[in-house]
């Protein structure tokens, strides 16, 4: 009688690993998908795809993580008030690289109470463009606010998009300073678009630069 404990002991062992190694594929299982189509295809556009690729280093993504249709929601049911877990936002398109599953971008969404404008403090530090309410982008991240009027439901709000960079690439500053916010603008405009918002004043393209860093 005394072997059971230890053939179970070993049941528990081998169905541990099993468990361990199904999690560990579980990510690369996942369909890969191409800069033009990942994230209900907002970076369609052939320069807003040759941004994604050039600020991730890939045009092979993992997306699971993002939540387009959740963002959505939460935008559409603002309700004028942010609650502490809300001021980080919703992700819209988080996307990891299918080679190696690392975290690569990460754009997300949120009501806004107020929009963050140009100042010489923010200059140094960003350079500032002309698009929606306020936009303003590093090599690192870009920031958008735009105001959205929709008719279902029938409410005003502000609308704070944010894009963060996570890949290692060799491309100059001041390049990936435009792509990041060619592509925020790009998420905005699709947000929009989807959301129904209108006259967001959001540029068609690449947003015209209205500072210098």
């Amino acid at each position: 009688m005394k072997p059971f404990p230890k053939i179970a002991a070993l049941v528990v062992v081998v169905t541990a690993i099993v468990s361990a190694c199904t999690n560990d594929s579980a990510g690369k299982d996942e369909p890969e998908t191409s800069s033009r189509s990942v994230c209900n295809s907002f970076a369609k556009a052939p320069e807003a795809a040759a941004a994604l690729r050039e600020v991730t280093g890939t045009d092979d993504f993992l997306e699971s993580r993002s939540e387009p249709d959740e963002t959505l929601r939460l935008l559409r049911e603002a309700d004028g008030k942010l609650e502490h877990g809300e001021l980080s936002g919703s992700p819209y398109c988080r996307l990891q690289s299918a080679e190696d599953e690392s975290q690569v971008l990460t754009i997300s969404f949120r009501e806004a109470l107020a929009v963050n404008k140009s100042d010489a403090e923010d200059e140094k530090h960003f350079i500032f463009y002309q698009t929606g309410e306020s936009a303003y982008s590093s090599e690192y991240t870009s920031t958008i606010y735009f105001k959205c009027r929709m008719k279902n439901p029938s409410k005003e709000i502000i609308i704070h998009g944010d894009l963060e960079r996570e890949s290692k690439v060799d491309v100059s500053a001041q390049r990936l300073t435009a792509d990041n916010i060619l592509l925020l603008n790009a998420a905005a405009q699709k947000v929009s678009t989807e959301l129904g918002c209108a006259d967001p004043n959001l540029a068609a393209g690449m947003p015209k630069a209205t500072s210098e860093r």
